[in-house]
């Protein structure tokens, strides 16, 4: 069934939190399939280093090397920009973790994408020296989080510290497909990609993928320019689940893509800018980002765009902190890494992001907080300019139990083999080759 949000800012005016860039910034590291085959990290096989030669980890994790490791009180942590709460330039979150813990935290928005990223640390950890990190972000759906497993870099985590994470973390972050166990990663937040409609112009959507497929929008229909995204989209319109999918489904998926395109359907390939496109018209259904659509609604004037709930499927991105091999800081890291499993915390930092939360308990303490987290988001709510119960109330934040049914993994790639196997069929889509 589809669902529609039309949260939007009380004086018709566009909410402060909309030019937070939270989508845009976050978003463009979509297109970094792309480039999947030229870039730097992604020369390396996931298959490499994990032959006869034991892998640099090995005797890393174990309960007895945990029980080496001494707190430094100094953790260094890498994200994306704009991800974690902010007021007057300060961290909130980060604030109080160093004033309970008396742990300094040096925060570096210094990842823009993934495959960049991963270029700048992959000659220190190859080299066995430390990355400057205790703390990366990665994401599930490209492949550099698969190269850091693969080749043993990065430190299991000891999951006797993981307290706040085994009593509050939900059931889409708990043991994800990608790090069985949580072995590696803790997620830090989520989104999804699906399809959004303009209600003004689209009065039957119904709860389809195939809405995207249907000529009576024909050139109206917003597709992205990810080929990852589009692929994993064709997928789930032949009825194939994009995580367990073949190489022979792969290509159905491309010809169901091209005849798409033939027909004369797809008005472009949008990157981020797709979400202009909808919004003015020239697309009335479209690929989107679920937290698009939610800054969208912010503001009346586009209080008609529909996030839907495809039958078939959302897909599912996660972003993930890991602790890379030769962190200086290890367990210092693992503190901060739980401390944002509070619900207390996760209220502040989603009060900022409305991102997917990994911690579906911080919904009560949005609506009604307990604790330090009062004070944070009493003195955030001006610049932020809504309720926390928007925030709160929100199925893009919280997910309904259907949503966190539907919502599907991406293909985990096994090789350089087969990202060139991927790319070959669905950017010549893209290219109109």
């Amino acid at each position: 069934m589809s669902e529609e949000f039309n949260v939007f800012s009380q004086d018709g005016g566009i909410d402060p939190s909309f030019w937070r860039g939270l989508t845009e910034q976050r978003i463009s590291r979509r297109g970094l399939m792309k480039a999947a085959g030229a870039g730097a990290g992604a020369s390396l096989l996931l298959s490499s280093g994990a032959g006869a030669t034991a892998l640099p980890n090995k005797n890393v994790g174990t309960a007895k090397w945990w029980s080496k490791q001494k707190l430094h009180h100094t953790v260094n942590f890498a994200n994306w920009p704009l991800y974690i709460d902010v007021l007057n330039g300060k961290h909130l979150s980060l604030q109080h973790f160093t004033q309970t813990t008396k742990i300094k935290v040096n925060y570096y928005e210094v990842i823009q994408d993934n495959a960049s990223f991963y270029a700048k640390i992959r000659p220190s950890l190859a080299a066995g020296q430390s990355t400057g990190y205790d703390i990366v972000v990665m994401t599930n759906n490209n492949p550099e989080l698969g190269y850091l497993m693969q080749n043993g870099w990065l430190v299991p985590l000891d999951h006797k510290l993981m307290t706040n994470f085994n009593k509050y973390a939900g059931p889409l972050v708990k043991s994800p497909s990608w790090d069985p166990g949580n072995k590696y990663t803790m997620a830090w937040q989520s989104g999804w990609t699906s399809v959004a409609y303009n209600s003004k112009h689209v009065k039957n959507p119904g709860d389809s993928i195939q809405i995207l497929f249907d000529k009576k929008y024909a050139g109206k229909i917003g597709m992205l320019s990810d080929p990852f995204e589009l692929g994993s989209a064709g997928l789930l319109a032949i009825g194939v689940e994009p995580f367990s999918s073949t190489e022979k489904e792969w290509a159905k998926a491309a010809k169901k893509l091209q005849q798409q395109r033939s027909d004369g359907l797809v008005a472009a390939y949008y990157d981020q800018s797709y979400i202009q496109h909808l919004k003015n018209g020239d697309t009335v259904v479209s690929q989107c980002y679920s937290g698009d659509i939610f800054q969208a609604n912010l503001n009346s004037k586009y209080k008609d765009l529909v996030l839907m709930t495809p039958k078939e499927g959302l897909m599912l991105w996660t972003d993930n902190m890991a602790i890379p091999l030769y962190a200086q800081n290890p367990l210092d890291a693992m503190e901060l890494m739980d401390f944002y499993y509070s619900p207390m915390t996760q209220a502040v930092v989603e009060y900022y992001n409305d991102y997917i939360c990994p911690v579906p308990s911080a919904k009560q303490q949005l609506l009604h907080p307990t604790g330090w987290d009062a004070a944070a988001l009493k003195a955030m709510k001006p610049s932020i300019g809504l309720p926390t119960s928007v925030t709160a109330d929100s199925p893009s934040v919280f997910p309904t139990p259907e949503r966190v049914k539907l919502s599907k993994n991406y293909y985990p790639f096994k090789n350089q083999e087969e990202i060139n196997a991927w790319n070959n069929l669905f950017l010549p889509i893209i290219q109109g080759a």
